[in-house]
């Protein structure tokens, strides 16, 4: 009998993602990427805003929040007690949290004006789908925030075997193959076939690459989107 591989996934206990990933250089990395998320926006577009699964690192860390109203993460549940602590922090912003079994039954009493989406599309197995069900959820001028690891991109993959022997003793791998087949289940989307995707649906979407700067996926770790829904491709509305 061919059974399905099991594979020790410690991930989110015991704070490991954080542990993992936000320490050492992998936390200089991932505060780059969060702040060229959110170089030169417009405070405007902070009004109401929606992340999509930022449980773990909740993207607000690293916003200016002097003219938030209402902040909203889907995700899994696991993640709410994070939300609980950002009410305490930020009093003055509305927190709603919005577990991600339920995404299809909910609907925001005020349309988003801004979604920021960091590291969560490439887990999206129907990323077309879900990402075009998302928008409706957000106000006509709203601007939509995304970024990506450069996966399978030659440094991306570099870093990844350089970050196993750190990882495996918060995550439980106990070969490398265990890692490779984890972020194989993980990371189901691809970066270039979900940049594809976008560039149909927005050709005037704006890219930038990080460290290196040229639009080649493979000579670099981050890419961030920025897009309007205005923008939106004419010939299918």
């Amino acid at each position: 009998m061919f059974k399905k591989a099991k594979i020790n996934k410690d991930i989110y206990n015991n704070n490991n993602y954080n542990k993992a990933t936000y320490t050492g250089i992998s936390k200089i990395l991932y505060t780059i990427n969060h702040k060229l998320l959110d170089f030169g926006i417009k405070k405007i577009y902070n009004e109401h805003v929606l992340e999509i699964g930022g449980g773990a690192e909740p993207h607000i860390k690293y916003m200016d929040v002097s003219k938030i109203k209402s902040y909203t993460v889907i995700d899994d549940k696991f993640f709410k007690k994070t939300f609980l602590k950002l009410k305490k922090k930020y009093k003055n912003i509305k927190f709603n949290f919005v577990d991600y079994k339920k995404i299809k039954f909910y609907k925001p009493k005020v349309k988003f004006t801004r979604m920021i989406a960091s590291h969560s599309f490439e887990h999206f197995i129907f990323f077309e789908d879900d990402f075009l069900k998302l928008l409706y959820l957000l106000q006509k001028k709203a601007l939509i925030s995304i970024a990506l690891p450069c996966d399978p991109g030659l440094i991306w993959r570099s870093l990844q075997f350089i970050s196993y022997f750190k990882q495996k003793k918060y995550y439980g791998w106990k070969t490398l193959s265990e890692k490779d087949l984890d972020d194989a289940r993980d990371h189901v989307t691809p970066t270039q076939n979900i940049l594809k995707i976008l560039n149909y649906y927005f050709p005037s979407l704006k890219k930038t690459f990080f460290p290196f700067f040229l639009p080649i996926i493979e000579l670099n770790i981050f890419l961030i989107i920025q897009i309007r829904l205005s923008n939106f491709n004419k010939q299918l509305i």
